[in-house]
């Protein structure tokens, strides 16, 4: 690691970083088949997806919402596809992001996943994204604590996890809100576009 460099560990999100995908469009796909219009699904998602991030409701609940809000009925087989297609459509790995984080930890840096997870896809992450969890050492998921990104709380809960200060944290998610939030905590924070811009980012800080 620079010795001029004041951050000691890099934390990262899941969707939409580790993933290719920001949004379930498998699901999306499985609801115009349905003859649900696209934007019923995006503007629901929108709506409730952070009452699952918390686990404060299922997958089913969340789609059993959406749906009842549009006055939309569909059997109980088409809401468990839809629900398989939206958690299968975060299987898609960035395998860029797991050599950069690879190439960070060779560095001396620590690492760390702060991701907006319901506990029920918990063992799908575990499953296809297990190289990324064996480089952490640190771990916050939303789901197991109650909590969700960009509430500040959570990110106090990954600093004291990571055991460092918080202006020694480099953080890099899709979402501005939650780079805003980290930023207010006294981390770095990148928004993430693609690895190449995030790696020159970085630099550019240490």
């Amino acid at each position: 690691m620079s010795e001029k460099s004041k951050i000691s560990a890099c934390v990262f999100d899941f969707g939409g970083v580790m993933t290719l995908a920001t949004m379930p469009e498998g699901a999306l796909k499985v609801a115009e088949r349905l003859g649900i219009n696209r934007d019923i699904i995006i503007l629901g998602y929108a709506k409730y997806r952070r009452q699952l991030d918390g686990n404060f409701i299922t997958f089913e609940d969340m789609y059993d919402l959406i749906l009842a809000d549009n006055d939309i009925e569909v059997a109980k087989d088409d809401i468990a596809e839809l629900i398989e297609a939206d958690i299968s459509s975060f299987h898609a790995r960035n395998e860029e992001t797991v050599k950069f984080m690879r190439s960070l930890k060779e560095r001396g840096y620590k690492i760390g996943i702060l991701t907006n997870m319901p506990t029920d896809f918990v063992p799908r992450f575990k499953k296809y994204f297990s190289d990324f969890i064996d480089l952490a050492d640190a771990m916050v998921v939303s789901g197991e604590e109650k909590m969700f990104k960009p509430q500040r709380r959570i990110y106090r809960l990954m600093t004291e996890r990571l055991k460092v200060a918080p202006n020694e944290i480099c953080f890099f998610d899709d979402v501005e809100a939650n780079c805003e939030s980290a930023r207010s905590c006294g981390w770095k924070a990148i928004r993430f576009s693609n690895v190449d811009q995030i790696a020159q980012e970085f630099e550019d800080l240490v």
